[in-house]
């Protein structure tokens, strides 16, 4: 269970500079490399850098050391903030927030009122939307999607095209991956093996349980095919493939 980690309240960044219209802001110690696009109400500001096609626009503010680079894009009321970085094509939108040393990166998107901060990652094809909060360590990536009130800290993993989203609080080392429909804290438990392994038994969208180890291995079990050297962890596989793939009585 994480102590939930109060918001910091300060964003307003350092206007002290010169514009480039009546409306947007760049403050002089920042960097803006010839091909960015800063319109609008957007802010530059602190020692921030946009490198490359990027295109600030809205309300947006890119502020103290965060970096936007590729041809990624900072919209809406979304602020890039402390150490932070945008690359590739991803994109910050509406009033989400990435700061600390998170990196959003690929195709990822985060949007909504997400916050991505620590030395969190977010980065594929993911997206991360919502009041999700994704902290720590934790990775972000694949096709996976992370919304809600969930928040993915320590050295957690959502991977593969696993949909969370709900009030939770995942981490650890939990991995879910492909197949996952989490929505309640009993759709998933993580196992420590006799010989140290972590991996993680969650549910799938069709009722059956997967099985998460790593980035690259995770999934649906197939009972009879799938090799587990743990009869424990096969015991609890059989005991999970009935209690989810029952029908759903509509109780919370």
């Amino acid at each position: 269970m994480f102590k939930t980690i109060a918001q910091l309240a300060h964003r307003t960044p350092n206007r002290a500079a010169t514009s480039s219209d009546d409306r947007t802001s760049i403050a002089a110690m920042a960097r803006v490399t010839a091909g960015a696009v800063i319109t609008d109400q957007a802010v530059v500001g602190g020692s921030a850098v946009a490198l490359g096609a990027v295109t600030i626009a809205g309300r947006a503010q890119l502020v103290e050391h965060g970096m936007l680079g590729g041809t990624a894009r900072l919209q809406s009321r979304a602020v890039l903030s402390g150490w932070a970085a945008a690359i590739e094509e991803s994109i910050i939108d509406g009033d989400a927030w990435v700061f600390g040393r998170a990196v959003v990166s690929g195709r990822a998107s985060v949007a909504g009122h997400a916050q991505v901060f620590g030395d969190a990652t977010v980065t594929a094809g993911a997206v991360v939307d919502g009041h999700a909060w994704i902290h720590g360590h934790a990775m972000v990536t694949g096709q996976a999607w992370v919304s809600g009130r969930t928040q993915v800290g320590g050295h957690a993993m959502v991977c593969g095209d696993a949909s969370i989203s709900g009030a939770l609080r995942i981490g650890g080392h939990t991995v879910i991956g492909d197949g996952a429909d989490i929505t309640r804290p009993t759709d998933f438990e993580t196992h420590r093996l006799s010989w140290g392994e972590y991996v993680t038994l969650y549910r799938c969208d069709d009722g059956t349980v997967g099985l998460g180890r790593s980035e690259n291995n995770h999934g649906p079990v197939t009972l009879g095919r799938t090799h587990l050297l743990d009869g424990r962890l096969t015991a609890r596989i059989e005991e999970l493939t009935e209690l989810w793939s029952a029908p759903s009585t509509g109780e919370v």
